[in-house]
């Protein structure tokens, strides 16, 4: 490290540590915000609230609620909601992470089954286990990743990304 980069870390450090001390709390729901404002080196805490599972968020896994989409497909063996599974045999799904939020092991969704169709050809069902969640780069909302064993249930793997229309069971 240079001393001229030493002096602006000590720099930046003292001028944090002059601040007014604050006191705060967290507990597993609760989450703080540091924002520091330009060119006062004050910072400010703000309590922001992120539960894991709201009691609004548990009515998404009802069956009466049908989700439009894209299914692809992935190969894996463990995921997100901490079991073992054979993609090759099993119908299994990842839900979006958009759905599933922060939590994975002992997620509601986890372990609840899903019927997904073909929008253009709704008689093409299969029905899945979840598993595992989706990243949010490469799954939105109401979209799923599907292990081969569900995929090839709905058309061919070379398909790569189908329509699908889905609910809990």
């Amino acid at each position: 490290m240079t001393k001229f980069t030493s002096f602006l870390l000590l720099a930046a450090i003292a001028s944090f540590s002059a601040a007014a001390p604050v006191a705060t709390t967290t507990t597993a729901t609760e989450f703080v915000t540091v924002t520091a404002t330009a060119p006062i080196a004050t910072p400010t805490l703000e309590k922001t609230e992120e539960p894991l599972v709201t009691a609004a968020a548990a009515d998404i896994y009802t069956s009466s609620i049908k989700y439009k989409g894209k299914a692809t497909w992935f190969t894996d063996s463990y995921g997100s909601c901490g079991v073992n599974w054979d993609g090759n045999s099993e119908p299994i799904v990842a839900l979006s992470a958009q759905m599933m939020g922060a939590q994975s092991w002992g997620h509601p969704a986890c372990n609840k089954k899903v019927r997904i169709a073909l929008r253009d050809n709704p008689s093409k069902t299969v029905i899945a286990r979840v598993v595992d969640k989706c990243p949010g780069d490469q799954c939105d909302y109401g979209s799923l990743d599907l292990s081969p064993a569900a995929f090839k249930q709905l058309s061919h793997l070379d398909t790569g990304i189908l329509n699908i229309e889905w609910n809990f069971v």
